[in-house]
């Protein structure tokens, strides 16, 4: 293969929206732990560093997967399936709550490594399971509709969902679902059954909130899950404990302004800046302006994502664009609205922007994925110019 059509497999312009995401990123974590230099957990060089490194590592993965052969990718769907299933269930029995920042919780969430370093598995299921779905749904196209096919369907999308729930880890569990239901939604499910969806997804969320304000106390959510939407509709009365997060994210947002207060002026207001609150921080610094420039950058990326569904003539690669631009679009809508409090408040990094070795490899490896179906658009192209 000679230079020239090596480097036109390659999509420039997204791989330079991403960079450019990375370092805004990078720049952002560094600032954000400007105030936290002296702590045990914390400087800036090593979390800086820590970021670059799982940037390349994330870049090589993304590269490789480029260039991998499609029958390779859909071959490989099955033992990622079950490599999906085998890290949650491992992280269920021997997993802790100590994550990159070294903050530990009461979840269990993560794999501890080798050197400090921690594996999430969760993270890596989004994009283990639009390689699965994908493939799925591929080889199913034409019996989609039929019951059989679709309670399949779901039992596939549904044991890893309740893995992470069983963590738990609502936030993430959400996000796999929403994948799960556009990958579903473009294989060409017929509307009768997205109208029943979105009937089911109806009565639930009415479920979920009677039940959380249910007189005797909630029966189907946890203690702490009925407390975190009673402290969404009044944040004031649990701004010490529930809402403290979100409260103090949109207090740094609106100091921020215009402008902002510069790069490494914090005030400290912003608890987790690094990774479940990076917008609060960036608001806070960079202003409405930063903002907007993070955003555009968030939007040009998810554009790019749906050309290249557009133009596969595979149903394969458009299942794969859709689900990643998918995840990419409800992280970040859960990740901002957590922090401006237009959601309840969860937990989710935002992508190729926070902290987070497992949530920044993994976003490159599902942009391996978008490149991928890209460099099988270019071959064809490639071979229609040299007929």
């Amino acid at each position: 293969m000679s230079e020239k059509r090596f480097l036109s497999k390659i999509d420039f312009t997204l791989l330079s929206v991403v960079v450019l995401m990375v370092i805004f990123g990078v720049v952002m974590i560094g600032s954000a732990g400007g105030w936290e230099v002296n702590t045990e957990h914390f400087s800036i060089g090593p979390i800086m560093t820590r970021q670059l490194l799982g940037f390349v590592l994330g870049l090589i993965i993304a590269l490789v997967i480029t260039f991998m052969s499609r029958e390779l990718l859909r071959f490989l769907s099955v033992p990622a399936y079950i490599g999906m299933l085998s890290l949650l269930v491992l992280v269920l029995l021997i997993g802790t709550g100590t994550g990159d920042t070294g903050e530990t919780t009461d979840v269990r969430r993560w794999l501890p490594l080798f050197g400090g370093f921690n594996i999430q598995p969760s993270e890596f299921s989004k994009f283990l399971m639009i390689v699965a779905l994908a493939r799925f749904c591929d080889l199913r196209a034409e019996n989609m509709n039929k019951p059989f096919t679709l309670l399949l369907y779901l039992a596939l999308m549904g044991i890893p969902v309740l893995l992470v729930m069983m963590e738990p880890d609502l936030s993430t569990s959400v996000v796999m679902l929403c994948i799960g239901a556009a990958i579903l939604f473009v294989s060409g499910l017929d509307w009768k059954y997205i109208l029943v969806a979105v009937a089911v997804v109806g009565l639930m969320v009415v479920i979920v909130l009677a039940d959380a304000y249910a007189p005797n106390g909630p029966k189907l959510l946890n203690d702490y899950q009925a407390t975190r939407i009673w402290a969404f509709f009044d944040p004031q009365s649990y701004a010490q404990d529930y809402a403290y997060q979100t409260l103090r994210s949109q207090y740094a947002i609106s100091s921020g302004g215009l402008q902002g207060v510069g790069l490494f002026n914090s005030s400290g207001l912003v608890p987790v800046p690094m990774t479940d609150f990076l917008f609060g921080i960036l608001g806070e610094e960079l202003g409405f302006i930063g903002c907007s420039c993070m955003l555009g950058l968030l939007i040009i990326l998810i554009g790019r994502i749906l050309w290249i569904a557009k133009k596969s003539d595979e149903l394969y690669g458009k299942l794969i664009c859709i689900g990643v631009a998918t995840w990419i679009a409800m992280q970040s809508f859960i990740h901002i609205g957590v922090t401006t409090a237009v959601l309840p408040n969860t937990g989710l990094p935002l992508p190729f922007m926070s902290y987070g070795l497992s949530s920044l490899v993994s976003n490159m490896a599902a942009i391996g994925l978008v490149m991928h179906v890209y460099a099988g658009i270019q071959n064809k192209t490639a071979k229609y110019k040299y007929i």
